[in-house]
């Protein structure tokens, strides 16, 4: 019986590691699906605004706006009471409403400042050593204050560059650090 109780309390003990351990790996995966989730957010609301910026600078800047096809006389419809109208005008008015960018990753309107990934390989290129995506975000935010760099957008931009082989990233434990691939060096692919 007492040999029954030993072999027992060991297994439960291994079990219990086990669980642990699986525990922790889910946890893990969960926090990298969470970042990757942001990162993809972030990454589209960069591209819009990437897009949104290149069609400005190409020709004037303002929105663009559907044009409005005549109608021929068969095509008119019936008048319309007064609330179907309204509705009409807010879905016409929802549809040409274009989205919002993502401010914080470019220079405020009229300046030509550098831009955000030119701040990043310049801070890290600066540093020497590999820094965190929040101590390049506070790098950045005390040096331009008028910009409104959030750590979302400097940690999109990282992994963009990482992916392009201009920013290197390493993990020590959970945390990850990025630092800049010298000009000699050739860009390797990312490591995860």
């Amino acid at each position: 019986m007492a040999e029954d109780l030993t072999r027992n309390a060991e297994e439960q003990e291994r079990l219990s590691s086990e669980v642990a351990a699986l525990q922790e790996k889910l946890e893990t995966l969960r926090h990298d699906q969470a970042l990757l989730i942001t990162m993809q957010q972030a990454l589209d609301s960069a591209e819009k605004a990437d897009d949104t910026v290149s069609v400005g600078s190409a020709g004037a800047s303002l929105p663009r706006q559907t044009t409005p096809v005549p109608r021929s006389s068969k095509e008119t419809p019936a008048p319309q009471d007064g609330k179907e109208k309204a509705s009409r005008a807010r879905k016409t008015t929802s549809k040409t409403k274009s989205a919002p960018t993502a401010p914080s990753s470019r220079a405020p309107k009229g300046d030509t400042g550098p831009t955000l990934r030119d701040l990043v390989v310049g801070h890290l290129s600066q540093e020497g050593e590999p820094r965190s995506a929040l101590d390049v975000t506070d790098a950045l935010t005390g040096a331009h204050p008028d910009r409104g760099i959030k750590i979302t957008v400097v940690r999109s931009t990282l992994e963009a560059m990482v992916a392009k082989g201009h920013v290197r990233r390493s993990k020590q434990g959970k945390s990850v650090f990025y630092s800049a691939v010298s000009a000699t060096a050739e860009p390797q692919p990312a490591t995860v």
